[in-house]
């Protein structure tokens, strides 16, 4: 999104940060250097949290601290991601923070449908919780892709993940 130059405003910063966030809470981590690039553009964005500073100045040799350091910051903007111990537990946590964001307005509700769908309803299957997502889903293959306009393809995705909040408890601390 903002890959060389800095965000304009701190909203704009947590957004990439954000946006960093939505796949590294499933473990697809991003590279130190590219953690310590966001954080300066965040910085330099106007957006100030004590783990950023400590991430944009990191150097080459201090690279293995930035994936604790970016767990910081999430925490810090509060949109951190810590799920439960138990694997499944932790899957259908992790599909209720993902429609979370998309509710939110932070995650595109293509992009988190097709996260929560490939990351947790592939590998979980079909339950109570996690159905109305997979029969959209096998619904629109069997219509064989998308009808309506993108407006409406999109108040359907928003829909299906205020479903997926109010089936999906939230984890217990």
């Amino acid at each position: 999104m903002f890959k060389g130059e800095a965000p304009a405003t701190p909203a704009e910063a947590v957004l990439e940060l954000r946006e960093i966030a939505h796949s590294w809470v499933d473990g697809q981590h991003t590279e130190a250097e590219s953690l310590t690039e966001a954080a300066l553009r965040a910085l330099c964005g106007g957006l100030e949290t004590p783990s950023l500073l400590h991430l944009a100045a990191l150097n080459r040799c201090e690279h293995d601290l930035a994936p604790e350091l970016f767990g910081r910051v999430m925490d810090e903007l509060g949109f951190g991601f810590h799920p439960p111990e138990d694997y499944w537990e932790g899957r259908l946590a992790l599909a209720r923070w993902w429609a979370s964001e998309i509710v939110g307005g932070w995650l595109d509700p293509a992009d988190g449908i097709a996260l929560i769908f490939y990351n947790v309803a592939e590998a979980y299957g079909r339950c109570e919780e996690l159905n109305p997502l997979i029969d959209a889903v096998a619904a629109h293959w069997e219509n064989g892709g998308s009808k309506g306009s993108p407006e409406e393809i999109t108040a359907q995705l928003n829909q299906i993940a205020k479903e997926l909040l109010a089936r999906i408890p939230p984890p217990a601390r």
